[in-house]
């Protein structure tokens, strides 16, 4: 884009701002979104992007930027022919039998078309609008140099905005580039090749470039279209229960899910479940998959230990930590949990309070722990539209307790498995010999129970002058209770007025506790 266009923009970037009330940085979020929507598609599409950023950004701007809509007039058909031809290296009646002119979907970024190959395949042609990309790159650069002058004042939260515009030019390029998205269709048909009731389409890699992508038309039901899809003959509770299925082994074995799993890109088609977008995808590394699963038990069993520890692997420590805060946090958001079944546990919200937790101490989760976050709810919002009386709970804890047994399994050495076995087994059979000798032996009437008492006599004298010393403590006790009820009856001969068989009393206790003192401490052992 040349400098005239960046002048005319910037511009008109800080008229529409002023216009809504931005004078001293960025106020209320719903104003905000006005914003991006007045400016247009490539901002629509930045808020969209910064939608699934809830660890740089306050939860409240996340919540009003998903309300953005993606919904955009057409171009006009000669111009978008212009995009396809160039890209493709060729007219479309020497690629296409049949082209039609009329998208079936108009977004910010792209349009998309039906078409038929000359091969004879029926395809979807996703063609990407002529300058968005420059334009959208262009307003980010005018976002960068702008930073330094934006904050977010509606809520205490200090927002890196530099760091934002930085991941948010990195989410653009692969958004602008179509290879990426081919690539991710390739990888998520694998990784479900083996699974039957899900569909993957096929993507014409000769036909694909950065701005246009070829792939089936999946012509299915929409999966929140349930009166037609009973009409259909589906069952919708299988396929909620597969969906969810499917979407943890997506997580949870393969590391490379769906992250937009919305009502709009899922289609039921012949008896399977056919996802159509795979602009936003999620990837997640093993070790990322390890720590996770650790959090994951830790809050199904309300081990606060456990989800601390993992939160500390997982995220990326972005200034000093206070440990005991830390836990007291996960130790309030364990206790919103502990009087309510696993049932009814909200994976979805539980997550999104841990990514909050982590920002006020000082830890940032990964990109891809959000765009999980994301993806669940997403998901969730489609089962209550689909399925009320199913959760996600309903299928993660058998799922779990399955994957568990096989994780188990799969780490097992079985060579120490035979050699416990053999031990086990060798010992089992003696104990059994043993133990049926010793019946024999009772029933023959031949069993003998051999007792060794060691230094009898020495121990009986022992316990003879613990007993002595207890009875004479017992007789002095008496000396002194009765020495005192005397002198308190004031009864017989008196010294000083003071009874003397009291007084005798007492001295002969005196007398026979200090003999007794005497008698334990020679012996050594007070």
């Amino acid at each position: 884009m040349d400098n005239n266009y960046i002048k005319k923009r910037f511009k008109e970037i800080v008229s529409v701002a002023l216009k809504h009330g931005f004078k001293n940085g960025i106020g209320d979020p719903k104003e905000l979104r006005l914003v991006l929507e007045e400016l247009g598609p490539s901002f629509v599409k930045i808020g969209q992007i910064l939608s699934t950023r809830p660890d740089i950004l306050p939860i409240e701007y996340i919540n009003e930027f998903q309300k953005l809509q993606d919904d955009v007039s057409p171009e006009e058909f000669s111009i978008m022919k212009e995009v396809i031809e160039f890209e493709l290296q060729g007219s479309i009646d020497e690629i296409f039998t049949n082209f039609k002119k009329t998208p079936i979907a108009s977004a910010s970024l792209s349009e998309v078309y039906l078409a038929k190959l000359k091969t004879g395949e029926k395809v979807v042609v996703k063609v990407q609008r002529p300058f968005v990309k420059e334009k959208m790159l262009s307003d980010i650069q005018i976002l960068k140099k702008m930073a330094p002058f934006i904050n977010f004042t509606a809520t205490k939260e200090v927002v890196d905005m530099k760091k934002v515009i930085d991941e948010l030019s990195t989410a653009a390029e692969k958004e602008l580039n179509f290879i990426e998205e081919m690539n991710n269709i390739i990888k998520f048909k694998e990784n479900n090749m083996d699974v039957k009731f899900i569909t993957v389409p096929r993507v014409y890699e000769e036909y694909c470039t950065p701005r246009v992508l070829v792939m089936d038309y999946i012509s299915g039901i929409k999966i929140d279209n349930v009166d037609k899809l009973r009409e259909a003959g589906y069952d919708i509770h299988d396929i909620a229960t597969k969906i969810i299925y499917n979407y943890f082994k997506q997580v949870f074995e393969d590391g490379f899910f769906h992250a937009d799993p919305h009502p709009g890109n899922i289609l039921i088609y012949e008896n399977t479940i056919s996802y159509i977008d795979f602009g936003l995808m999620g990837n997640l590394s093993s070790s990322l998959r390890k720590k996770l699963n650790e959090f994951l038990a830790g809050a199904s069993t309300k081990d606060v230990d456990l989800m601390a520890k993992s939160i500390l692997k997982i995220g990326i420590k972005k200034g000093p930590i206070d440990l005991n805060r830390l836990y007291r946090d996960i130790e309030i958001l364990y206790s919103t949990y502990i009087d309510e079944a696993i049932h009814d546990y909200d994976i979805p919200q539980i997550l999104e309070e841990v990514i909050v937790v982590c920002k006020k101490n000082n830890i940032n989760m990964t990109h891809d722990i959000t765009l999980l976050i994301k993806g669940m709810m997403t998901l969730q919002a489609v089962l209550a539209k689909i399925d009320k009386d199913l959760t996600l709970m309903d299928i993660a804890i058998p799922y779990f307790k399955d994957r568990m047994v096989k994780e188990k399994i799969k780490d097992l050495n079985f060579t120490e498995i035979a050699a416990f076995l053999y031990s086990s087994i060798k010992s089992t059979f003696q104990l059994s010999t043993k133990v049926l000798d010793i019946i024999n032996a009772g029933l023959e009437g031949r069993l003998k129970l051999n007792l060794e008492l060691k230094d009898m006599e020495e121990n009986f004298n022992e316990i003879n002058k613990m007993v002595n010393r207890l009875i004479f403590a017992i007789i002095v006790a008496g000396l002194l209770v009765s020495s005192s009820l005397v002198i308190n009856a004031n009864i017989g001969l008196k010294i000083y007025g003071i009874s003397a068989i009291g007084i005798v009393g007492y001295l002969g206790a005196g007398l026979a506790g200090l003999l007794l003192l005497i008698s334990i401490i020679r012996s050594g052992k007070l």
